[in-house]
This record gives structure tokens, C-alpha cells and sequence, in this order.
């Protein structure tokens, strides 16, 4: 055989080998992304971004999938968000990360490493918006049937954390959902904290029959209240009702209420200047970044304080010492002996000098400030919603991690880079760098499968206008000691003592209104700087952290009003009754990791208690 064909043969054999059995890989592939509920972010919130991810090589795809926002230059904003997927071959699947959004969109790059190579592709967001969603919930069948006005959202991707479900006011929904537990939690647990839901017949015109997994939905008297939120059983079925018809019947609670829970007479709204702040623009700045504001104040209260005088006069003694004192010792010293003794401990004896006061002059230790809202559930479990400032001396990589499941973590840091990345879930944490004398904060929520409180209505006893007797029950579960306690009913909030094992009124009492439009965060002492030495105090004063200066702060957040839109004429319903009880942090809501020697933290629980046989 002619050596030119013997070697074209070959060739061709191992170009049928290499055909046959290698190929290059392809990369994953990003098929849809979903933006908060209707593909509108609701601005200074958690919004769930849900992103639909397929596969096209024949082998598994197993690794971690980065979610950040960056600048218009490409640089990094905030933390990263990761996730750890597996995908089969030819196969799609949705993940969903959990960031914090501000009034800006920016850019969000998602990026991951595949046969250790780089991959990336960005994505523009939605101009966040100050109102929150309104949507109906479908099957993914159903995503053709149009509903005017109400945008529509798949129930296999509704999230199944209940920190994810903030931005959500209004859902409608005319079918029972196929939902594993997390999901049916986590729907349960937004009703709960404030949720409106309007449901109405099937398809086919009948009611809607939940089974008893699904609780208050198995009530037919409407409206049913559930905590804070409000269920209301309509009996049409929604291809029978007009898009005029529909937005008045889903409209019934706003026009009455900032909340369900809220009743509100939006005919005698209160002026401007009635209210006590500096100025419209800085109130509502200020409600809006509620997450940035509360976490620098934690901030200036647990970073880490350097005696900066003391630091500065020892420096400027140690110029003084090696500059004209060893000149004059080097001048008229006859033995350098003597020199070389003197400059040797002097020098020795000023690097310990700057070790001890570079180490004691700080915060010793490492210590966290962190103020808890508590809600506790009727299935006897409990929802955190916690904002922290963690100081470091040492400084390093750290893992900040909780007990408990569905976490989400955000350091809400819209404006700089945060070294790290966060994931939510069961097994959720934060892996962030804190570099030495410094802190990081975070906004961290989770759910725990424990009541932290347990409590029963022993007497109850109110005129037309106000509460006259209250007695309350404590049972096992209750904090060993109590900050305050309040109970919240009609236009006021009660005070209450603790007596022999009850919370007792003992007829203290103020208005509500005035209480909920208290903002001691305005303060600027909590984080206001000196403008040109912003390491030096001039009175180098700590910062207050008691029960009763971020009393009000506590108030507002379990209560979830937005204080901002409020008037003084706001009332609770009468039906029912919130007990808020205010306490130290009790270590198990504090990380289980980093190690930690100094906590300091406040909690206030919150906890509904029916008044009636109409009482949720």
C-alpha cells in the first residue's frame, strides 16, 4: 500500500474515533429569568430572582452557581449569591437566589466554572418600585389564561423560604395548590405576617375545599383572619368577573387599610406638619432604607473603638526618642556599647507598648449587637427576622451561620463590595472576610421549629373605648427575664407587669399613633461621623443599646406597618389582640459560628391572641 494512503487511512480512522467518542462540552445554558413576583422588583426589600438553567451535554452538570450585582465598569457590588446545583443531561431546572434591592437595578451577572472553565452572562434588572406585588397564582398549565391588570406566577416556583415573601401584598388564587411542605409553610407563614388572599370557585364554579394541612383556608366565613393577614372567600369564579369587577373585589382591603390587620379612615389622613421628622424627603428616605439605617446604627455600637489619642502621643514620643535622643546618645556617648543597649530595649520596649494598646485599646473581644423580631406561629414554630453587627478584633475568614432552617442572609451593602458569598436554605450561612478591628453587618431570617413563647388569655375585660382588665397566662416557654411587655388593642398599647407567674394590666396605657412614628434611628449621633478626623470622638461616649430606645423600632417591624403612611386614627380590630414582649437575646438565637465572647442583643416577641370566637 502506497504510504500517502496508509497515512490519509489512519487519519481518517482517528477522525471517526474522536467523533465517536469526544466532543467538546457545552456550556450551560440560561433560558428565562423571573424578577420578584411579576417581574417587578418592589425597591429596599428581599425579592426572590428565579432563573431557569438547562443542561444540553449528555453529561451531569454538578457545581456552584453565582448570583452578584456589579456596576456599569463590571466591579462587584454587595455579596455574591450561591447555590449549589445538579442538573442531568438534557434536562431544565429553576433556582432561585434571594438579594436584597434598592431604588437602583444595575447590572447581575451569573457566573460558574464548567471543565475548569469561566462562564458568565449578565443581566439588566427592572427598575425596583415602592409598591409591593399583586399576583394570581397558576399551575404551570395554566400561564395562558390572562387575567387584565394581575400578573401571573407558577406555583412550582412560588419560594419555599418565608423571609422570601415580603414584597408580596396580594395573591389570587381559585385552585388548591400541589405543594410540598416547605412551599405550604412558607405560603402559610406570609398570610400570617401580613398576606392577603382572595379566593375564589374553581374552574368549574365549586368552592374550594383545602385539606387540613392548608388551616385557616379551610374556613368559609369571609373575611378570616390569620395573624396578621386577612383570607377572603369570594363565590366567583374568576372568568365571570369583569377586570373591573376583579380589581374592585381585590381592592376591598386597601382602601380601608395600610395592613389587613390595620383599620384605617384614609378620609382623615393626618398633615405633614403634624408629623415630627426634619423633612418629607428625609422620612421617607429614611422608611425606605429601613435595613441600611438600623444596621449603621448597630454598627457604631459593636465596631471596635481605638484610643486614637493614647495611639498618636506614643507615636509622636517614639519620633522624639529615635530621632534627637539617640542623636545626642550617639554624640556624647564614648561606648556604642551603651548605644546599641539603650536602642535595642527602648525599641523592643516600644513594639510591646503599641501590641498592648494596639490590642486593648479595641473591643478585646469579638462582640455582636442584634435586634430580633419574633413571631410566633400557630403551629407552634417561629419566624426570626434578625439585623446584626458582628465586630472582630483578630480579623480572618469567617463562617456566620444559625440554628434553625430557611435561612436567608443579606448584608444589604448596595454601595461597596463584600468579600464572600451567602446561601440560603436549611443550610444557609454567610463566608465573608472581616479584616482586623473591623465588623460586618447582615440581615439574616430563618424559621424555628419551636415556640420561643407560650402563653394563655387567663381574663379579658374592655368598654367601647378602651381596655379595663387584661390577665395573662405564662407557660413553659417564656423568657427567664423580661424587658417590657405590652398588649396592643384598639387605638392603644398596654403596659404589663409580670405577677405570679401572669402578665397583669395594671392601667398604664399611651396612644399607638404616637408610638409607631417614633424613629430614634434619626439620631445622627448613631452615625453621623466628625467630617475631618472620623477616627477621633470628641466625646468619646458609648452608645446606648436598651429595650427602650429601639422600643419603638421593635414595635413598628413585629407589628409590620409601614409608619410612614399612617394616620391617627389607626386601631387594631377589635377581635383580637397582639402581646409583645421585649427581652435579652437569648444565646440560641446567636451564630453558632464564628465564636463569639460578647452578645449583647434585644428581641421582641410577638404573639396573637383571639378575643372572640372571630379571632384568628
Amino acid at each position: 500500500m502506497d504510504p500517502a494512503d496508509a497515512y490519509l487511512k489512519w487519519l481518517f480512522s482517528l477522525l471517526i474515533f474522536v467523533a465517536a467518542n469526544g466532543r467538546v462540552a457545552e456550556a450551560i445554558e440560561i433560558h428565562g429569568m423571573r424578577w420578584g413576583f411579576n417581574d417587578r422588583l418592589t425597591a429596599y426589600h428581599i425579592n426572590p430572582v428565579t432563573v431557569l438553567i438547562e443542561n444540553p451535554d449528555p453529561e451531569p452538570f454538578e457545581g456552584k452557581i453565582q448570583f452578584h450585582q456589579e456596576s456599569f465598569r463590571g466591579q462587584q457590588i454587595d455579596i455574591a449569591l450561591a447555590t449549589s446545583i445538579y442538573i442531568a443531561p438534557f434536562e431544565k431546572k429553576w433556582i432561585q437566589y434571594y438579594p436584597y434591592f434598592t431604588d437602583f437595578n444595575g447590572n447581575w451577572r451569573l457566573s460558574w466554572t464548567q471543565n475548569e472553565m469561566k462562564h458568565s452572562q449578565t443581566f439588566l434588572a427592572p427598575r425596583p418600585v415602592p409598591e409591593k406585588s399583586i399576583i394570581q397564582l397558576v399551575t404551570p398549565e395554566n400561564l395562558n389564561t390572562v387575567i387584565s391588570g394581575v400578573k401571573q406566577f407558577p406555583e412550582d416556583i412560588f419560594p419555599p423560604l418565608s423571609g422570601a415573601t415580603d414584597v408580596l401584598q396580594i395573591m389570587i388564587l381559585d385552585h388548591i395548590p400541589r405543594w410540598e411542605k416547605t412551599r405550604r409553610e412558607a405560603f402559610l407563614d406570609w398570610i400570617h405576617s401580613g398576606g392577603i388572599l382572595h379566593l375564589f370557585n374553581n374552574s368549574n364554579g365549586d368552592p374550594l375545599l383545602f385539606p387540613d394541612s392548608f388551616g385557616p383556608l379551610k374556613r368559609q366565613t369571609s373575611p378570616a383572619y390569620y395573624g396578621n393577614g386577612v383570607i377572603y372567600f369570594h363565590q366567583h369564579k374568576l372568568s365571570d368577573l369583569s377586570p373591573i369587577e376583579l380589581k374592585q373585589l381585590i381592592n376591598i382591603d386597601t382602601h380601608n387599610s395600610v395592613n389587613p390587620k390595620i383599620e384605617i379612615n384614609r378620609n382623615n389622613q393626618i398633615s405633614e406638619t403634624d408629623l415630627t421628622y426634619p423633612s418629607s424627603t428625609y422620612r421617607n428616605t429614611y422608611y425606605q432604607n429601613f435595613d441600611e439605617v438600623l444596621l449603621a446604627t448597630l454598627t457604631e455600637i459593636s465596631k471596635p473603638q481605638q484610643i486614637w489619642y493614647l495611639i498618636f502621643l506614643l507615636s509622636f514620643i517614639y519620633l522624639i526618642i529615635v530621632g534627637p535622643v539617640y542623636y545626642l546618645i550617639t554624640k556624647y556617648s564614648k561606648q556604642y556599647r551603651t548605644f546599641y543597649i539603650i536602642y535595642g530595649l527602648s525599641t523592643l520596649l516600644f513594639c510591646f507598648i503599641f501590641l498592648f494598646v494596639g490590642q486593648y485599646s479595641t473591643n478585646q473581644t469579638s462582640q455582636i449587637h442584634s435586634l430580633i423580631v419574633a413571631e410566633i406561629l400557630p403551629d407552634q414554630k417561629t419566624n426570626i427576622s434578625e439585623w446584626s453587627s458582628l465586630g472582630i478584633v483578630s480579623g480572618g475568614n469567617f463562617k456566620i451561620s444559625h440554628a434553625g432552617e430557611s435561612h436567608i442572609y443579606s448584608t444589604c451593602q448596595p454601595y461597596s463590595k463584600v468579600n464572600g458569598f451567602s446561601t440560603s436554605g436549611n443550610n444557609g450561612h454567610i463566608q465573608v472576610d472581616i479584616p482586623p478591628n473591623s465588623f460586618r453587618t447582615y440581615f439574616h431570617s430563618a424559621r424555628i421549629s419551636k415556640s420561643l413563647l407560650e402563653t394563655n388569655l387567663a381574663s379579658f375585660l374592655a368598654n367601647e373605648s378602651q381596655l379595663e382588665a387584661l390577665s395573662i397566662d405564662i407557660r413553659k416557654e417564656f423568657p427567664q427575664q423580661i424587658e417590657q411587655a405590652h398588649f396592643v388593642f384598639g387605638t392603644k398599647i398596654y403596659e404589663l407587669s409580670e405577677e405570679n407567674n401572669q402578665l397583669i394590666y395594671a392601667g398604664k396605657s399611651r396612644k399607638l399613633f404616637p408610638l409607631l412614628i417614633e424613629n430614634p434611628l434619626l439620631d445622627t449621633r448613631y452615625i453621623k461621623t466628625n467630617r475631618f478626623l472620623p477616627f477621633v470622638r470628641p466625646t468619646d461616649k458609648k452608645q446606648e443599646f436598651s429595650s427602650e430606645q429601639f422600643f419603638p423600632i421593635l414595635v413598628q417591624k413585629s407589628l409590620n406597618v409601614s409608619s410612614d403612611k399612617i394616620n391617627q386614627n389607626i386601631s387594631w380590630p377589635e377581635h383580637r389582640g397582639k402581646l409583645l414582649v421585649v427581652a435579652k437575646v437569648p444565646d440560641s438565637l446567636f451564630p453558632e459560628t464564628p465564636e463569639i465572647f460578647k452578645k449583647e442583643g434585644l428581641i421582641i416577641y410577638s404573639i396573637d391572641l383571639p378575643l372572640s370566637e372571630h379571632g384568628g
